[in-house]
């Protein structure tokens, strides 16, 4: 039997979509992959937007009550909650432009595992934003390739960084700083050498941008090569 689901677990998105962590983090931070969580019996007051004589918009209180469903997070604790995988949440936005405040215990506490997107957000977000799976992009595995007569080996982390700034110089933003590709990881590393370590040929794919210190592109021979390959 096949159950109609209002919301998708956005781990199963990921997987079907085949998209990276750095991807989802982008993707909310621009607002365009809105996140919601499934409350069950928790007492919480509930209140309605409302609009003063100036046009400011505010919350007015209605009515206390132990509250089930789906509700919606706001940005700043969506993108906490796909950067840090934990934290507590308050508040929740219903559709109907009513908010949930979540009283039991200061809130409740939230994991990358309880994170939704609504049936019709995903839809959306796959008709404009994401390839359709009917038309699957080949993957490339970035830890094992041959490129210009040599054999290239990486970690996974290693080979998430390379992804990266693919992704980017896709986007049109070719130079990114070095921090910014060791956060995309998850790297703990201080500098790209100590990610790269033991793999002395990863120079030869990532170059220093000339004029901006910790600024770094791929190869534009590299980039051509990826994309005229496949």
């Amino acid at each position: 039997m096949r159950v109609e689901r209002d919301a998708f677990e956005l781990s199963e998105l990921a997987e079907r979509w085949r998209i990276s962590g750095a991807d989802i983090r982008y993707l909310v931070a621009k607002n365009q992959m809105r996140l919601s969580v499934r409350v069950v019996a928790q007492p919480a007051l509930l209140s309605d937007e409302e609009w003063t004589a100036e046009g400011e918009p505010f919350w007015l209180p209605t009515e206390e009550k132990v509250f089930s469903g789906l509700g919606d997070l706001g940005l700043r604790d969506a993108f906490r909650l796909v950067r840090d995988g934990e934290g507590i949440v308050t508040q929740l936005f219903l559709p109907e432009a009513r908010m949930v405040t979540l009283k039991g215990d200061n809130g409740i506490s939230v994991s990358h595992v309880d994170l939704l997107v609504r049936r019709e957000r995903a839809e959306a977000l796959e008709r404009e934003v994401i390839k359709s799976p009917g038309e699957p992009e080949e993957v490339f595995d970035f830890r094992l390739f041959v490129f210009d007569g040599q054999e290239f080996a990486f970690t996974l982390p290693q080979a998430r960084a390379l992804e990266f700034m693919v992704e980017k110089t896709r986007a049109g933003a070719p130079d990114q700083h070095y921090t910014d590709i060791l956060n995309a990881v998850g790297s703990a590393s201080q500098r790209l050498s100590s990610l790269f370590s033991r793999k002395p040929y990863w120079s030869r794919l990532l170059r220093k941008t000339e004029g901006r210190r910790g600024w770094y592109h791929l190869d534009p021979d590299f980039v051509i090569w990826l994309l005229t390959s496949r």
